[in-house]
């Protein structure tokens, strides 16, 4: 899957390089859209919505609208007080039934 994440983003870039990147470098990535196939692997993770971070101040992952990118200052920005805030304020957005393979 990995392979396949990984050609299909270089298509991309390829493609379209003024939109999109591949490279992990944060410096490289400015004003383009990274294209992260590097959690398409057997021991890749990545954290769930809702999820206390390790970070100082633990911040809270948080899933956000599209309209809400342009205001974002840091991916670390929110805490649980935050959270709670926010959902006492707006639904969360629905989440899709979890996918599984078809039985062989």
């Amino acid at each position: 899957m990995k392979t396949f994440a990984g050609a299909l983003a270089h298509q991309m870039v390829e493609n379209v390089p003024a939109a999109y990147i591949a490279t992990m470098t944060k410096a490289k990535r400015n004003g383009k859209i990274f294209i992260d196939f590097f959690r398409n692997d057997y021991t890749a993770t990545a954290i769930a919505d809702y999820a206390v971070r390790a970070r100082a101040g633990a911040p809270v992952a948080l899933p956000l609208s599209w309209n809400e990118l342009n205001d974002l200052e840091s991916a670390s920005q929110f805490t649980m007080k935050d959270v709670l805030a926010r959902l006492k304020k707006k639904k969360p957005p629905a989440v899709p039934p979890p996918q599984r393979l078809p039985k062989s």
